[in-house]
């Protein structure tokens, strides 16, 4: 009869690995969703009046949120959160020219944003209007 000792060593070997990758990959997916903001840019809302669908949007983050992160996390966000099947959408993006393009806060201090929106259907477009001044206000 044939021993079977070092077949099923290697087995467990093989099983052993496994786990071990699994719970690596298990361990990733945890600290990634624990510091979220680390990796990702988090959209910051500020009503802009009582009862009113306007807002002033901007994006905070970790060190990958430089201001391509930040505009693409705006942009996201508008399009996300308002319906334009209810009412047309007006907003504008300001650009804080004061932050260099690439910024990495690495500290609980994210510094200034780098693009801020203020976004409204068009109820509140008088509320834009005032807001986005300086600013090309864009329809959708």
């Amino acid at each position: 009869m044939v021993k079977r000792t070092p077949q099923v060593l290697t087995l467990l070997y093989y099983i052993m690995v496994g786990l071990v990758l699994i719970g690596a990959v298990e361990y990733f997916k945890y600290s990634t969703k624990i510091h979220y903001d680390w990796f990702h840019c988090t959209p910051v809302t500020e009503p802009l009046g009582k009862g009113s669908s306007a807002i002033k949007l901007f994006a905070v983050g970790g060190p990958s949120c430089d201001k391509r992160g930040e505009l693409k996390t705006i942009v996201k966000r508008i399009t996300r959160d308002y319906d334009i099947n209810d009412q047309h959408v007006s907003f504008c993006i300001k650009e804080n020219l004061n932050v260099p393009h690439k910024h990495y806060p690495v500290h609980e201090d994210k510094g200034e944003p780098g693009y801020v929106a203020y976004v409204g259907y068009n109820s509140d477009y008088e509320t834009i209007e005032e807001m986005c001044s300086d600013a090309t206000i864009l329809h959708i």
